[in-house]
C-alpha cells in the first residue's frame, strides 16, 4: 500500500473529492435498489429520500472540493522535483511531489515573505 503521508496536497484534496463522489453514488444506487426490492413498504419511501438527500449532499460537496483544488492549483508556482525532473506546483512553504512523492522545500525568492 502506498504510504499516504507522502502525496501532494492538491492530490489529496482531489482524492477525497473522489472517495465522496463514489460514496455518494454508491448510496444513492443501494437506495434506489432497495426502494425497488421493497416497493409496497412506507420504510423504502423514507429510506430512498433519506439517502438520496445525504447522496446529494455529499456529491455537492465532492464539487465544491473540486472546485476548490482547481482554483487554488491555478495560483500555485511551480517547481522541478529534482528527484524525477517533472515539474509539479507546491501548495505552501512545504509539500510532495504530485509525481514521486519526494518532500520538497519552496525556495525563498518564491514565496512572499510575511512582513
Amino acid at each position: 500500500m502506498k504510504n499516504t503521508d507522502r502525496i501532494s496536497k492538491i492530490k489529496r484534496l482531489r482524492t477525497w473529492g473522489n472517495w465522496g463522489m463514489g460514496i455518494s453514488l454508491v448510496l444513492m444506487f443501494a437506495s434506489l435498489a432497495v426502494f425497488l426490492g421493497f416497493r409496497g413498504q412506507i420504510f423504502a419511501h423514507i429510506l430512498l429520500t433519506i439517502a438520496l438527500l445525504i447522496g446529494f449532499i455529499l456529491m455537492m460537496g465532492s464539487t465544491v472540493l473540486f472546485m476548490i483544488s482547481g482554483m487554488v492549483s491555478m495560483s500555485t508556482p511551480q517547481v522541478e522535483c529534482p528527484t524525477c525532473g517533472k515539474v509539479t506546483k507546491m501548495l505552501g512553504k512545504e509539500d510532495a511531489c504530485m509525481f514521486c512523492g519526494q518532500p520538497l522545500l519552496l525556495p525563498a525568492e518564491d514565496h512572499p515573505s510575511k512582513a
